[in-house]
């Protein structure tokens, strides 16, 4: 997959539409994409049980796509794998899952987390104080 970058300045480029119609603007099926993001990570489906306290047979049907993972799950996945806010956003895009917005309280809560780097306990931690849902 090409990078935004390079593919706005192929778009930019190009001598006409044609080019449109590329693969490029497919979104990856999200067990594709949770499974890139794991190997680009090291980590195992193993280790995202244990990081977010989740149910062993629950995660792997999330991982395979029997289930459609919530978004407190994403945000969670995001923060277990310190993901950035683009990457998280791109997450939520993929699994059909509304983008954070800023305005939004626990949004911004959790946009202030991943701009930290926090753990999900800290982030938990954070949306609590603010009198918000927390993400176990």
């Amino acid at each position: 997959m090409k990078a935004t970058g390079e593919l706005e300045q192929e778009i930019r480029e190009a001598d006409s539409p044609a080019s449109l119609s590329a693969d490029e603007f497919r979104l990856p099926p999200l067990p594709e994409y949770l499974r890139g993001l794991l190997a680009e990570r090291g980590v195992s489906v193993g280790d995202i049980v244990v990081r977010c306290g989740l149910d062993r047979s629950y995660a792997y049907q999330l991982f395979n796509g029997t289930r459609r993972p919530t978004r407190n799950f994403l945000l969670l996945l995001s923060l277990a794998l310190g993901l950035e806010e683009p990457e998280a956003q791109r997450l939520l895009k993929i699994a059909g899952r509304p983008p954070l917005y800023a305005r939004d309280r626990r949004d911004a809560a959790a946009l202030y987390a991943l701009s930290r780097g926090l753990s999900p306990e800290k982030a938990d931690a954070l949306l609590r104080d603010l009198g918000q849902e927390g993400l176990f």
